[in-house]
């Protein structure tokens, strides 16, 4: 039997961590939204599988857009009903990710079952700066707790909202700062310094396919991108910025878990 599949996406980690961990406990097979984007795989037979997953990051209270664009071309044969479920991480709350996720399954007849919410480590340099390494490892650990009450209750079926981090008002907040994410993810901003070795690694995680090497230096050759921030983060010299305004800010990468 094919195992029960779990779609997620990850830039700096978080993300990739809890579906690490979900899929240990429930014996699931993971599929990495960037892989799946790039080798235009949207077709799915779902007809041996009782559950169906997605871990993704919150990004301005909403989806990120690489799901959003996955959704849009996902074909699920052999679907009836079986147990979906949704995993959010957050730096701070998910606001109504969640209500958004439904609706994009709605269009396809899909009904999400479930809802998780997971606070790890806030990475998003351009509004603040990066936890040390003792404020990142703490936050971590206290993500340990509904990471493992996920799992449970995603191997008992459980339906319903779980979710303790969707945060005040979250339909008005995400309904006031994701247009600004949807509208915006101008590539920009982005600015690369003297630092850069020309490595590549920047080219080659870039889910969107957004960055080329010209003349050995990274360039943004698509007007918008995920804004996962990936690139800014991962780059082995911090040669990449967000218009200089995290020069001091630090950069993050889940430590528990292989790049």
């Amino acid at each position: 039997m094919i195992p029960p599949m779990i779609f997620y996406f990850s830039a700096t980690g978080n993300s990739k961590y809890a579906a690490e961990r979900i899929a240990a406990a429930t014996d699931d097979h993971l599929i990495f939204l960037r892989d799946a984007v790039r080798s235009r795989s949207y077709r799915y037979d779902v007809s041996r599988e009782q559950r169906i997953g997605f871990v993704v990051p919150t990004y301005f209270y909403g989806l990120p857009s690489i799901l959003t664009f996955f959704l849009e071309k996902l074909q699920l044969s052999g679907y009836r009903d079986q147990y979906v479920y949704l995993v959010l991480t957050c730096g701070g709350s998910t606001g109504n990710a969640a209500g958004q996720m439904a609706k994009l399954l709605k269009k396809k007849d899909i009904a999400l079952s479930a809802q998780f919410g997971v606070r790890m480590v806030d990475n998003y340099v351009p509004l603040g700066q990066i936890a040390d390494e003792a404020s990142a490892a703490q936050k971590l650990d206290l993500a340990e707790l509904p990471i493992d009450d996920a799992c449970r209750a995603i191997r008992a079926k459980g339906i319903g909202d779980y979710n303790r981090f969707r945060g005040v008002a979250a339909e008005l907040f995400t309904a006031v700062a994701y247009p600004l994410y949807a509208h915006g993810r101008s590539t920009r901003p982005f600015v690369v310094t003297d630092e850069c070795i020309s490595c590549g690694l920047c080219q080659e995680i870039c889910p969107c396919g957004a960055i080329t090497l010209s003349g050995g230096k990274p360039a943004w050759t698509k007007s918008k991108c995920v804004h996962c921030l990936g690139c800014l983060h991962r780059c082995p010299t911090q040669a990449i910025h967000w218009k200089k305004a995290d020069e001091h800010r630090g950069r993050y990468y889940n430590p528990r878990v292989e790049p």
